[in-house]
């Protein structure tokens, strides 16, 4: 079974910008006078998350308290890491390039639309994209978006890559394959996982070549 369009996760599967983004949520944080550090830590282990469970996981009782909160975080980090620069991994735009020659290549994810606008973006990637959407587009679960992109592209054998157990049983859910991005922020119980994003390309590119 050769696989005609691949969909990817994008934090922890295509970049890492955890640390810009405990940056911006510290200088957000403190203008609300919260006293309360966010590290890069914290940010991956909510990672894959919508902004406001991110906000009630990390800081429970704050969005309550402090209206306005989540816009402004959300605000903080955009701004984070555009001063601070985009950590994408190592061989990530030149391997999305090479997929893109054999596959449609999708998005999805649980962001708000301006992160993914900002990956475009800083990524230059927007014409291999194939289709995209995320949380903050269609307001919808991980699953279901999943599910909406096969139906809409007829896609018959996606695959997901992401790099959570929340990915797979969306994947799961949406009765799509999973591949774990095992150099991410997560773990899964996928049979098929890849230590680095080259690796992957490679196993994508075998697969067409057997075919």
């Amino acid at each position: 079974m050769t696989r005609d369009a691949i969909i990817f996760d994008i934090d922890g599967t295509l970049w890492n910008v955890s640390g810009a983004v405990a940056k911006g949520w510290g200088k957000s944080l403190k203008a609300f006078g919260i006293n309360t550090e966010v590290s890069a830590k914290d940010i991956e282990s909510v990672m894959g998350h919508p902004t406001e469970i991110c906000i009630d996981l990390l800081l429970p009782g704050a969005r309550e308290k402090n209206p306005g909160l989540k816009n402004a975080l959300e605000n903080c980090e955009i701004e984070a890491i555009k001063s601070h620069g985009a950590a994408f991994y190592e061989g990530m735009a030149e391997g999305i390039r090479e997929l893109a020659v054999s596959h449609k290549i999708f998005l999805v994810s649980n962001c708000q639309t301006s992160y993914l606008r900002l990956f475009l973006e800083a990524s230059g990637l927007e014409p291999v994209f194939s289709g995209f959407d995320c949380f903050g587009m269609s307001g919808e679960s991980k699953d279901r978006m999943l599910a909406k992109m096969k139906k809409d592209h007829s896609l018959k054998y996606p695959v997901y890559v992401g790099d959570t157990a929340g990915d797979e049983k969306a994947a799961g859910l949406a009765g799509i394959d999973f591949i774990h991005a095992a150099y991410g922020f997560g773990s899964s119980k996928a049979a098929t996982r890849f230590g680095s994003f080259p690796a992957l390309v490679r196993s994508f590119k075998k697969e067409v070549l057997k075919a």
